[in-house]
């Protein structure tokens, strides 16, 4: 059998990052990688190549439809006795000759073969439309990896944020504690009251809450993301983009954006062969007006054989070859109906499209303005994230000189955090924002 992608880099996993810790595999995954696992993974895909095989051989068999039909048959039959027929068919005098004997015990086999010549044109278009069947199918084949993906990257970035969270929730823990430390140093040492510490230590328990929060969030966020990929949950997922500070590239215009988009994605190319797929339909269904040539063959062994008279109880072998034609002249206007039923199949279709087409256009210009608006908010996330980082260096240099209330230092910490939560979520937001133009590109 050959390898998967998911097998292979599953095989590889100990060479990729080796034991963690407890003896459990880890696997280093960027962001790529993860949704190749995710396409490789899925019963989707799968479903998807089942369709394609199924479409391949629907065409095959539109296909076989130009060539002749072989056909055995056999027969073998005892029948009731039944009283002889005899004539004196050779002149008075003559014995009777008998025409039609008692034959109980008959056999037959024979071989036809057919030939068409002139179907009005409907083998054509039903080959035709089983191979736009074909495209679409496979269309479509690509329409669930690229949605795969993109769900993959999605999936991988929350999981990327909510290991970001964590870290962000230990950092402020770590400072709300050591902030507790000092304020109980300052009130045993006269400089502080019992309000101050209070103060403190509630904000310690407000930080442990939400390092839980953060680390379930996280953990849910992990347990999607395994189940998408398909690895289990005794291998340790370690994310070799989380931390990062890429940001993704800029946007190109739109102009290029959407016609990349009117040429990739795979919903038009589907629409697109289910419109003309109407129309091929609509010939095979007018071909039915049109008159129908074939040629045939057999050959015949049989006892008796009914073509030599008078009958015997003998095995005779015969044959024949010939042309047939039929033309249906009036069927009360059925065909004519039907085809104006599929036209006007054809010609909603295309309104869809059209809506379709538009849509498309929407989604792709309103993705690119998530994605600027996105990398836009990182720079202002980074300079409030400076600004709350030396708002809180202050405010604990004047908090330990005696100069500065303890709520001061206590809200630098808070817009601290809150800065160091917004620098991730702008990132993220900026790689989902990414992710969700790829797909309105249909990348």
């Amino acid at each position: 059998m050959k390898p998967t992608l998911r097998s292979i880099i599953l095989a590889v996993v100990p060479v990729i990052a080796g034991p963690a810790i407890g003896g459990a595999e880890t696997l280093t995954l960027d962001v790529d990688t993860a949704a190749l696992m995710a396409i490789e993974a899925s019963t989707l895909t799968l479903a998807a190549e089942e369709r394609v095989e199924a479409s391949q051989s629907t065409v095959k068999a539109a296909d076989a439809s130009r060539l002749p039909v072989l056909s055995v048959n056999a027969a073998a039959a005892y029948q009731s006795a039944v009283p002889e027929f005899a004539a004196p068919i050779d002149g008075p005098g003559q014995p009777p000759t008998v025409i039609f004997p008692n034959i109980q015990n008959t056999y037959s086999a024979d071989i036809v073969v057919s030939q068409p010549i002139y179907t009005g044109g409907a083998i054509d278009a039903n080959r035709e439309a089983a191979q736009l069947d074909r495209s679409a199918t496979t269309w479509s084949q690509k329409l669930t990896a690229i949605d795969l993906s993109n769900h993959a990257r999605t999936l991988y970035w929350s999981a990327v944020a909510a290991a970001a969270g964590v870290d962000v929730a230990h950092a402020q823990l770590k400072r709300t504690r050591r902030l507790a430390e000092d304020a109980r140093a300052l009130r045993d040492a006269g400089m502080a009251v019992n309000a101050d510490v209070y103060a403190a230590e509630a904000r310690v328990s407000a930080a442990e809450v939400d390092l839980i929060r953060t680390r379930n969030t996280e953990e849910q966020s992990l347990a999607r993301l395994r189940s998408l990929l398909g690895v289990g949950a005794e291998i340790e997922l370690d994310l070799r983009d989380a931390g990062t500070d890429r940001i993704p590239p800029s946007p190109p215009d739109l102009a290029t954006l959407e016609r990349a988009a009117l040429e990739r994605r795979p919903e038009l190319r589907i629409t697109d062969a289910h419109i003309d797929g109407l129309g091929a339909r609509a010939r095979s269904v007018n071909s039915q007006r049109r008159p129908k040539v074939a040629a045939s063959g057999q050959w015949l062994v049989a006892r008796p054989n009914q073509r030599y008279l008078p009958l015997e109880d003998v095995i005779n072998d015969s044959w024949r070859v010939g042309i047939g034609a039929s033309w249906q002249i009036f069927d009360g206007s059925r065909t004519k109906e039907q085809v104006a039923t599929v036209h006007a199949e054809q010609r909603a279709l295309q309104h869809d499209r059209a809506e379709l087409e538009r849509q498309i256009l929407l989604e792709v210009a309103t993705a690119r303005l998530e994605l600027e608006s996105a990398l836009e908010a990182i720079v202002a996330a980074d300079a409030s994230a400076d600004a709350a980082a030396a708002w809180e260096e202050a405010s604990s240099e004047r908090y330990a000189a005696g100069l500065a209330m303890l709520s001061e230092l206590l809200d630098a910490q808070t817009d601290l955090t809150s800065a160091e939560v917004a620098q991730i979520t702008t990132r993220v937001s900026a790689w989902i924002a990414d992710a969700a133009l790829r797909r309105a590109v249909g990348r």
